[in-house]
């Protein structure tokens, strides 16, 4: 037992089957055929084409023109822009559950599972963006993703590294005060700190021709000459900020003076006429030599502080380095003092020189084997990495991007609005214009206020119905215009939900004098009115109408009926001998 439909456009024929399983059981057999003038078989065991289920959809992909560019990728679970057949059933379905609802616009957007993909596959159904700017674009995030990850790792290594550095220091300044002879140096490396505990963890602590040495006060002195530094650094650091401010304030002053002498360009001063009245006067030709004599002077002062200004700047941020450099190595002191003060402590509770010597040594071996792993780790070269991202950028143009999508977004919207026009509706709907977002989310804007209203400020089912209709109907001719890989079919079930009392037990078929008025009635008309129109305008467009109501006084709609069932036929859209459904 199985299921098949068969896919057209006139050219290319598609069979695809599926095989019911038993209930509680899923099935990975499929059946999938392509040609010309196919036809389905009369039973589902003369089906052609058996294939497993990701082969069968890659093929149907392929039909379809989803599938046009080969993607690595495509068979990991997770693929966010992948457009796979899987996500063209938003624009296919409008179910009875989304086709009054007032929060999901499109099917299979209130599902958490799915929602993601979705969305992102919107651009590239949209025709705003083709498949291979989708995969660039995926890789532009694998990497962005990688470079963040690198990045966070390698501040992480960077601050254990530093944490190992004062660690080192610390342990060999308490190594001094027992006696084991090698002093720390500040501006060692990590690497020749590492070689210095190294020897530690190999000295003999029976030796006794080498003895504690006083390290206090080495440490004590270091740190009063650091902090005299440190004070003299700030003053020539505040010194030069001074300057800095100084010259940039001078240099606005003296630029505002010269653009107002600026006015004298417009006069004659190389001449011996007057530069005011233009006639022979030796007074005037005095006054132009001291008018010239002036701007010289200005224009050679703001070229001068425009020189100094960058080289004082230049200064001052080497006296900020040098600041910061002197304010560490003050810090690191404080910590080697600390350092000697707890071994000292530790030699008063120690019963005598060897032990204090074993148990610092114990701690050094202890720093070798854990901590100092770190420094094993290779230093991270973002070089390579920025240079991919930088041109995967080029390559992808967000702002050209956004124009597309901005583009069919204003398409859909205009179409949707169009359509809505043409359904019933009652306020605020009635002349509202929907505005599409290429995220799945609409908008209603108010036809006088021009306010924008949320889904749940529409209002009644049949406003939601009309938004539902629209849409649909709204992509569907923006993807026909941009020849779209979404197939020219719409599945709608039950048009007719916002009219009929809200009876649960009815399941049969029932006519219109069951609407409750004449409104009613007239708006149900008016619906299939719109969609015959819609889909005889339409080029390549099937609307599968799945509904309660049947209007025997329309000729259309009793000539596109095909199948109907009634208890009085006992037929049933899912036979009863069908299992039940398993996934």
């Amino acid at each position: 037992m199985g299921v098949a439909v068969h896919w057209t456009n006139g050219e290319t024929d598609v069979l695809v089957g599926r095989v019911v399983p038993d209930e509680g059981q899923g099935t990975e057999k499929m059946f999938v055929q392509t040609g010309a003038s196919l036809e389905l078989p009369g039973t589902f065991d003369n089906m052609q084409g058996p294939a497993p289920r990701a082969t069968a959809r890659k093929v149907i992909e392929r039909a379809f023109k989803i599938a046009d560019v080969e993607d690595a990728d495509a068979d990991e679970k997770w693929t966010v822009g992948k457009a796979t057949i899987r996500h063209v059933t938003p624009y296919l379905y409008l179910t009875s559950d989304v086709i009054i609802s007032n929060s999901t616009v499109l099917h299979d957007f209130d599902d958490p599972d799915k929602v993601r993909d979705l969305k992102a596959t919107m651009p590239y159904f949209l025709k705003a963006i083709d498949q291979e700017t989708v995969l660039t674009q995926r890789k532009l995030r694998q990497l962005e993703a990688t470079y963040s990850r690198l990045e966070r790792q390698s501040k992480s290594q960077q601050k254990s590294r530093s944490l190992i550095t004062a660690r080192a220091l610390a342990l060999l300044t308490q190594s001094t005060s027992l006696g084991f002879g090698i002093e720390p140096q500040p501006e060692a490396t990590e690497q020749e700190l590492i070689a210095m505990l190294s020897q530690i963890s190999n000295f003999d602590i029976t030796r006794t021709d080498v003895q504690p040495g006083d390290q206090l006060s080495a440490l004590e002195d270091e740190r009063k000459l650091t902090l005299r530094l440190a004070a003299s650094k700030r003053e020539e650091r505040n010194a030069l900020r001074a300057l800095v401010r100084d010259s940039s304030g001078f240099e606005t002053t003296v630029s505002g003076q010269y653009q107002k002498l600026g006015l004298a360009d417009h006069l004659n001063l190389d001449g011996t006429n007057c530069p005011v009245c233009q006639n022979p006067s030796d007074v005037g030709n005095e006054i132009a030599k001291q008018i010239s004599s002036s701007l010289m002077l200005i224009e050679n002062e703001v070229a001068s502080v425009q020189q100094v200004a960058p080289e004082l700047i230049d200064q001052l941020d080497q006296a900020e380095t040098e600041l910061k450099s002197t304010n560490l190595r003050i810090q690191e002191i404080e910590r080697q003092i600390r350092s000697v003060i707890q071994q000292n402590e530790a030699l008063k509770k120690a019963d005598d020189l060897t032990q204090a010597r074993a148990m610092t040594i114990g701690r050094v071996e202890q720093f070798l084997e854990t901590t100092v792993e770190d420094f094993q780790l290779p230093i991270i070269n973002f070089g390579d990495l920025i240079s991919q991202i930088e041109n995967l950028r080029d390559l992808v143009d967000p702002q050209a991007l956004r124009d597309r999508i901005a583009y069919a977004e204003s398409m859909v919207s205009n179409y949707a609005s169009e359509m809505l026009s043409k359904l019933p509706s009652t306020e605020p709907l009635t002349g509202a214009r929907i505005q599409f977002f290429a995220d799945g989310h609409i908008s209603v804007v108010e036809a006088e206020r021009q306010r924008h209203l949320s889904m749940v400020e529409v209002g009644s089912d049949q406003n939601y119905l009309a938004i539902h209709l629209a849409l649909l109907f709204g992509l569907h001719k923006h993807f026909e215009q941009v020849s779209s890989p979404i197939p020219g079919l719409l599945v709608i079930d039950q048009i007719s939900r916002p009219y009929y009392p809200k009876d649960e037990k009815a399941r049969d078929e029932r006519g219109l004098d069951d609407m409750k008025d004449d409104d009613d009635r007239r708006a149900m008309g008016q619906i299939v009115d719109f969609i015959f129109d819609e889909t005889a305008r339409a080029n390549g467009l099937q609307v599968l109408l799945i509904e309660h109501a049947y209007m025997a006084n329309d000729e259309r709609y009793v000539e596109a009926t095909v199948e109907r069932w009634t208890k009085d036929n006992g037929k049933k859209l899912i036979p009863d001998d069908w299992p039940e459904r398993s996934e």
